[in-house]
């Protein structure tokens, strides 16, 4: 084809990657105006715009978390990123995969780049230009420096690759556009076809899960006009159970609109009174379970404070419901499902029908619902448990009181529907051995993650930090079974990984939303993830 010919057609493009603001800015970048983007965690967007008498079409998909493995992503996330193919049609032509060049990527993130990279199926590579961006001001290693694990990215991507300036407008697009016809170039003028078998199926699945959402969202609407003929005025005591870093405390300040509970990790049953809708609401905060890790090597201090809270509670005229907290940004699978019934074994079988899943971080998925029928039989299991009983809550805006007044309008249906919670005397008293191994492997666990954090930060010197790695977890030397310990330290790194970038997110939250980040907020925030990384004392 000849070349003047070429300049005259469309580029269609899916950028991709972990960091949403960082693509949105990728793609003002090339079309060389703000484009306004969509607030939704999980949406495919396409963004298209004229460059040099060119047509560009590119196409925004959702962020996955940075280390976390394809195995923790949503399906509806997935189903989402696949999808984005269909949204340029006949199909894209090249894929822009981010990378910030002035973080570091470890073997964690390289994996998970390339986890779901492969959820396209392995042509996807011989369409890809990798975008390493930076801005005018870094002093950065040129990308043939970087570590082993960019370079292995590099070398499945064929070599190519782009440095972008997010910062300069002007310099770089064109190039960035001459490499993307040499892309098209080397596949013969051929797009990557979304009509192959894999990617037909997750459409049709995702397709078929959207219909069965809408009826379970018609189902819930009918449901919810019955609410608001629920109206009480009597006193509420509701207990907070959940994960860590779940939002359980989150969700505690939010139905009071004040910062009533401690951020950070939950060691003992806190629990406060206030006026809520006129009415007296009583919330305990419990410290939290693990996701991946089974509840029976949760520390002792965990099952004491939640059942203390609850006989508490009794005291004052039992708890009228246990709001069980579930991060909606994250996989639902079968391991979440028996860590969870063995969380709420505690309380005994009863425990089920004074139960209402709460999905916390809700700004980021339109459909809830879709996400239910996306995610399968483990957390379909988990609503029907409850009785078909769920509420979302939208963790970017505290001062939404309505979802609030909706919450509490469906936990006053289900005290209509039982009588209040009464713990099974017989199931508390079942106590659970703790070993002392799992907690000096979460206590080395936490202190490698903390210090690379710090790092990031550039808070501490980097030859302080020679043992901190991926793989900063020393295995011990004696264990009763050695599988069973190399399947418990993958669930630890797991569980750790994911405190990790949850409060780095928050971090670079704060940044973001700040002119000037003060050190009182940063030292808060080191002082918090401290709390968390220490606290797992061994009996001896």
């Amino acid at each position: 084809m000849d070349d003047e010919v070429y300049k005259q057609s469309e580029i269609r493009a899916v950028v991709l990657g972990s960091d949403k603001s960082l693509k949105e800015s990728v793609i003002n970048t090339i079309l060389g105006k703000n484009v306004e983007f969509d607030r939704f965690f999980v949406d495919s967007v396409s963004r298209q715009g004229d460059v040099n008498g060119r047509k560009i079409i590119l196409i925004n998909t959702p962020s996955w978390w940075q280390v976390f493995g394809v195995q923790d992503s949503p399906e509806v996330l997935k189903n989402e990123l696949v999808c984005s193919v269909f949204l340029c049609p006949p199909g894209p032509q090249v894929f822009l995969p981010v990378i910030d060049l002035s973080s570091s990527f470890s073997d964690e993130d390289r994996i998970s780049f390339e986890d779901h990279m492969s959820l396209f199926g392995e042509s996807i590579w011989s369409h890809t230009l990798l975008i390493f961006t930076q801005t005018s001001s870094q002093k950065l290693k040129c990308v043939e420096e970087q570590g082993d694990d960019v370079q292995q990215i590099l070398q499945k991507c064929g070599g190519r690759y782009h440095v972008l300036d997010i910062t300069n407008i002007e310099d770089g697009v064109q190039e960035l556009l001459m490499k993307m016809d040499g892309v098209v170039a080397a596949n013969n003028n051929m797009y990557f076809d979304p009509c192959q078998d894999q990617l037909i199926e997750i459409q049709r699945k995702r397709n078929n899960n959207k219909t069965k959402s809408e009826a379970r969202k018609r189902m819930m609407e009918d449901k919810t006009t019955d609410l608001r003929k629920t109206r009480s005025s009597e006193e509420r005591v509701v207990v907070l159970l959940g994960w860590i870093v779940s939002g359980k405390t989150s969700v505690g300040n939010m139905i009071f609109n004040d910062d009533i509970f401690k951020m950070g990790k939950t060691k003992t049953c806190t629990s406060h009174s206030g006026d809520v809708d006129d009415r007296k609401i009583t919330v305990m905060d419990t410290p939290g379970c693990w996701k991946y890790v089974s509840s029976k090597f949760n520390p002792g201090f965990v099952r004491t404070a939640i059942l203390e809270c609850i006989k508490q509670s009794e005291c004052s005229g039992y708890p009228h419901a246990m709001v069980l907290v579930i991060p909606a940004d994250t996989a639902f699978k079968e391991e979440q499902k028996r860590v969870v019934e063995e969380y709420m074994a505690i309380f005994g079988q009863d425990v089920w029908r004074h139960t209402i899943v709460l999905f916390t971080w809700g700004d980021r998925f339109p459909d809830i619902e879709l996400h239910i029928e996306s995610e399968g039989e483990a957390l379909q299991w988990l609503i029907d448990k409850c009785w078909n009983r769920y509420h979302v809550f939208d963790n970017s805006n505290r001062e939404n009181g309505h979802q609030v007044k909706q919450l509490l309008q469906k936990i006053d249906e289900m005290v209509e529907e039982n009588c209040s919670f009464r713990l099974d005397a017989g199931r508390a008293s079942v106590t659970q051995p703790y070993n002392d191994l799992v907690l000096k492997l979460l206590r080395e666990e936490f202190k490698g993650r903390l210090s690379r954090m710090k790092r990031k930060m550039g808070k501490t010197e980097p030859e302080a930090l020679d043992a901190e790695s991926n793989n900063s977890m020393k295995t011990p030397l004696m264990f009763s079974d050695d599988e069973n310990l190399t399947e418990l330290i993958k669930l630890i790194k797991r569980e750790v990984s994911r405190w990790e970038v949850i409060e780095m997110d928050e971090f670079l939250n704060m940044s973001q939303n700040s002119d000037t980040l003060c050190d009182d907020k940063v030292l808060g925030w080191l002082h918090r993830c401290e709390e968390y990384s220490s606290g797992y004392e061994t009996s001896s």
